[in-house]
């Protein structure tokens, strides 16, 4: 403080000295400003002593002030300058401080985190601690069996395949049920709590649920599919042209190992969260804990007669999933994902569970509809019901999101004899036909965007990839899952005016003989670029090509298609395709998005060429493809997409998508299989690849139109 003092105080001589024009008029007010002049010597001088002398002096010879003027100034100078020092270390300290406090913040994030993951943890083993310790039987241990036993000696693991299935409505083991329940004590607790009774014969049934018991339907390798061919062999469905080909039991059995790896990865480490993140060992919330992974891995369990697995994820859909939550969801990302995976469940299980849940969740997407068009806003808040477009359509609806929920929605009404959910879907199709050709694009094609509220169209992009391609899809499925009959029609026709002038207009030869690209339209401009989401259009073709008049033009265009889309991944030092490419004059590049995120596209339609033609050359592609997969993707925690196709070996992502395992593995799995498993002519496969039984229609909203394509 003494040194703030005496500062102070040489200002305060300085500014009555300077502030003179003549230094010599100073000493004429001498006693003026003696007190501050002694008490800036004073405090500056104090321990050096100021005699009368020196007062004196300075009194009555100027040159003796302007000596203590300097000496002042230069004392004043260097103070400064260590003032300035000073400065400079307590902004460093500042600096530091600051940097303290971010890293204390982040490591009191982690320590929350970790304290509600110990948390989690304490719940989830006290109980196994409490109630199941102390009766395990000690032989338990020399067999290799004890807690936890349902996951560790599983039917699959074993290789015992023939126990994997159970009579409808039956428990999977007499003997092994009551093992389990001899395991949890009868009384534990001496004082005969009733709350802990009530928490003991909760956790009970917790664990009953989480190990897969109780009485409901279980896939089988005898029940894969239902009738597994039997309705297309006695012509209750309309044939769509397949060929019969036989199982390759090896290459199958490699790609069900595979499901297995990565659901039981899912399992141990993110079980009821809607995807796992491998590397980091969690789980994340994209779709606001739906649980996506489960619903999403419903049917391909089923189909692979995993029934441990499936039987757990069941238990779980019908004990964990509820949609009163407080997250805003896509109503498309929703519909297909878990609306169309609760559908495709009921019809392969017949379990009316899923019918219910179903059912729920619809009534919590509802209010989304309520436009004056019909057509839906995109996001909305599961809990509060309030929707709103996303912020990326720029206040409009995206084709391929509000015309990609028809197959779920129609199935749902056809299954529950509720219609309301049919005609809300079926409206949004026939509002967009009235407008359809005031669109600024190629007759028969549709923009990206339009608006919910005045039913214009807000853009002039025509893409068959992103935000495009499943308007086209579900046009051509749902007279398919309708059984192609003459009411249906109308969806054909529709369909077919697209795939006309597509092929027109959008769909060149690749420089490589045999290979065919579709190209987007931009703002009267046809861009070469392809995107990976775009190699469905293959599939799509072939599964319309049949009753048409242009089958033959069908069927070569999505042969050409799909030899790009092999390309995509051959062309690689990875093996595995970016997530779009360009084209120069018919030659493939890679485009700017070369990461992989494990999309299901070009497998997808690698299956229906497949299946339609029996080649099997389209086998041996796929093998090719699922090797690379294994060899990018496979982590000894999960299953990853890729950073860079063009390093090998890439940078892993840190996610597996749930699509990976509804659709990815699902159409590898069954281009291995023989041609009843998921007859194409019984079942259609939603945009998520989840099947969906057809259901003969006599009526629809979407009649056939004079105008455009008939």
């Amino acid at each position: 403080m003494a040194l703030r003092t005496s500062r102070k105080h040489h200002i305060m001589f300085i500014g009555n000295a300077s502030g003179s024009s003549d230094i010599r008029s100073g000493v004429n007010h001498v006693d003026k400003v003696r007190e501050g002049i002694g008490g800036g010597f004073g405090d500056s001088f104090g321990s050096r002593g100021v005699s009368e002398g020196v007062l004196e002096r300075w009194n009555t010879d100027p040159n003796t002030q302007i000596e203590s003027l300097q000496t002042i100034k230069t004392e004043i100078a260097a103070d400064t300058a260590r003032l300035a020092v000073e400065f400079e270390t307590l902004q460093t300290i500042k600096t530091e401080i600051a940097a303290d406090t971010a890293r204390l913040a982040v490591e009191v994030q982690q320590l929350s985190q970790a304290v509600q993951e110990t948390a989690q943890l304490v719940r989830d083993f006290l109980p196994e601690i409490i109630f199941r310790i102390p009766s395990v039987p000690t032989t338990a241990f020399a067999t290799g069996q004890g807690i936890g036993d349902d996951r560790s000696g599983s039917v699959e693991d074993s290789g015992t395949v023939e126990d994997s299935g159970t009579v409808e409505g039956q428990p999977r083991s007499t003997e092994r049920s009551e093992q389990r329940q001899a395991r949890v004590p009868h009384q534990h607790h001496q004082g005969g709590d009733s709350s802990w009774d009530t928490a003991r014969a909760n956790y009970q049934q917790e664990q009953q649920q989480s190990r897969g018991d109780g009485l409901f339907p279980r896939p089988s390798l005898d029940m894969v599919t239902g009738a597994g061919g039997d309705d297309a062999r006695q012509f209750k469905v309309p044939s769509g042209g397949w060929a019969t080909v036989s199982a390759d039991p090896d290459r199958r059995e490699a790609v069900k190992d595979a499901m297995r790896d990565s659901y039981d990865k899912y399992e141990t480490f993110a079980m009821g969260y809607d995807e796992l993140q491998p590397l980091t060992k969690r789980g994340k919330n994209t779709f606001g804990g739906l649980g996506a992974t489960i619903i999403d891995s419903l049917d391909t369990l089923w189909i692979m007669g995993l029934s441990d697995q499936y039987s757990r994820a069941r238990n779980w859909v019908a004990s964990g999933l509820h949609f009163n939550r407080n997250y805003e969801a896509s109503v498309f990302e929703t519909t297909i994902r878990i609306v169309g995976g609760l559908v495709a469940a009921y019809d392969l299980s017949g379990d009316t569970m899923y019918l219910e849940k179903c059912t729920d969740l619809t009534n919590h997407l509802k209010p989304a509809f309520q436009t004056s068009t019909g057509i839906p806003l995109n996001q909305i808040n599961l809990a509060s019901g309030k929707a709103r477009s996303p912020r990326d359509a720029r206040g409009g609806a995206t084709l391929a999101e509000f015309g990609t929920l028809q197959m779920e929605f129609i199935a749902l009404s056809q299954r529950t004899g509720d219609p309301q959910w049919q005609i809300m879907a079926e409206k949004i199709v026939e509002k967009v036909r009235d407008v359809k050709y005031k669109a600024d694009v190629p007759r028969g094609l549709y923009p990206l965007f339009i608006s919910p509220h005045t039913g214009r169209w807000t853009s002039s992009k025509v893409s068959f990839g992103a935000m495009g391609d499943s308007w086209y899809e579900y046009l051509l499925k749902v007279w398919v899952v309708g059984g192609r009959t003459p009411a249906m029609q109308g969806w054909h026709d529709e369909w077919e005016e697209s795939m006309q002038v597509m092929i027109k207009k959008l769909v060149f030869d690749g420089a490589e003989e045999g290979t065919m690209y579709v190209a987007e339209y931009v703002n009267r401009k046809v861009i070469h670029k392809m995107d990976h989401l775009a190699c469905f259009v293959g599939g799509m073709l072939v599964l319309g090509a049949k009753g048409s008049p242009n089958e033959q033009e069908y069927m070569r265009v999505a042969a050409g298609i799909t030899k790009t889309c092999f390309h995509m991944y051959t062309m690689t030092p990875t093996g595995i395709a970016p997530e779009l490419v360009n084209f120069r004059a018919g030659k493939m590049y890679i485009g700017g998005a070369h990461y992989n995120i494990q999309r299901p596209e070009a497998i997808e339609s690698i299956f229906y060429m497949f299946r339609k033609t029996g080649d099997p050359k389209y086998r041996d592609w796929a093998w090719e493809i699922f090797n690379s997969m294994v060899k990018q993707y496979k982590k000894p925690t999960g299953w990853v997409g890729i950073r860079d196709v063009r390093t090998n070996p890439s940078p892993p992502d840190n996610l597996m998508q749930s699509f990976f395992l509804a659709e990815t593995l699902k159409y590898l799995y069954l281009i291995f299989c023989d041609s009843d498993v998921i007859h194409l002519d019984e079942w259609v496969f939603n945009t998520e690849a989840h099947p969906i039984k057809v259901v003969i229609r006599d009526s629809t909203l979407v009649g056939r139109r004079n105008e455009g394509y008939n």
